[in-house]
């Protein structure tokens, strides 16, 4: 299959929530240690996304030490009272995020905007600009910046963890997304292995446990701009390289 090529970015913030779905049940969430594969493509997703392509998450490199910190909030409740939750969220965060993008097989009318070397110049010149849309970590009170690196920024940027392996334990992985409304959506969940600061993302097919949800409400594909004419319009915004 086809892919692009690599692509590194910087996401940092003061606070994250990448939130355990065990602990959603009561109010007071608590976050994963680190960022799951699905928060990151969402995060790559804000930075350029079409559906034409798909992006994929590959590696992900702990920089800083991971802190957390428990903040209580107010939360209304359905007769319009308040109630004080507590939220652990993860603080003083920084991730350097290697990804890159496939075509989206399933859109077959796309065919004619499969144009590599515009989509990747859009994906460079995107987060080199701190993304398309704004930038959340986990949850939208976290906001996160971007910020471009280059291969030899990624690979020589010391983590916290250098030297060491750490098993996370099982943790959520992502979301297989229905494509028509007689399918469900797909959870998946596997065993997560941090080594020198570095979790390297399984692939669907790789993960233990597979959970199938019923409640999804899904939603008809739409007709989107030509990448001709985006290119275009990034090179009178921006201007060309």
């Amino acid at each position: 299959m086809e892919q692009s090529k690599y692509f590194y970015a910087r996401i940092s913030g003061d606070y994250a929530l990448f939130t355990n779905p065990s602990t959603k049940g009561g109010g007071e969430k608590v976050s994963f240690s680190v960022p799951t594969r699905q928060a990151l493509k969402g995060i790559v997703d804000a930075i350029y996304y079409k559906p034409t392509i798909i992006n994929v998450i590959d590696e992900v490199k702990i920089i800083n030490e991971i802190q957390t910190e428990t903040i209580g909030t107010r939360a209304l409740l359905n007769n319009m009272s308040a109630d004080l939750n507590y939220v652990s969220y993860l603080r003083d965060v920084e991730y350097l995020v290697k990804f890159h993008f496939i075509w989206n097989e399933r859109r077959a009318d796309l065919i004619k905007d499969r144009n590599m070397n515009k989509h990747e110049a859009i994906m460079e010149r995107a987060i080199k600009k701190g993304g398309r849309r704004d930038i959340f970590l986990g949850t939208r009170e976290c906001v996160g910046l971007v910020s471009h690196l280059t291969s030899k920024e990624y690979q020589q940027t010391p983590s916290r963890y250098d030297g060491q392996t750490i098993s996370l334990g099982i943790m959520f992985h992502s979301f297989k997304y229905p494509t028509d409304a007689a399918e469900k959506l797909i959870s998946y969940y596997t065993d997560t292995v941090m080594k020198n600061g570095i979790i390297t993302f399984k692939n669907q097919n790789e993960c233990e446990i597979v959970n199938e949800l019923s409640t999804y409400a899904f939603k008809p594909a739409i007709s989107i701009k030509n990448v001709d004419l985006e290119y275009d319009e990034y090179n009178q915004m921006f201007g060309g390289e």
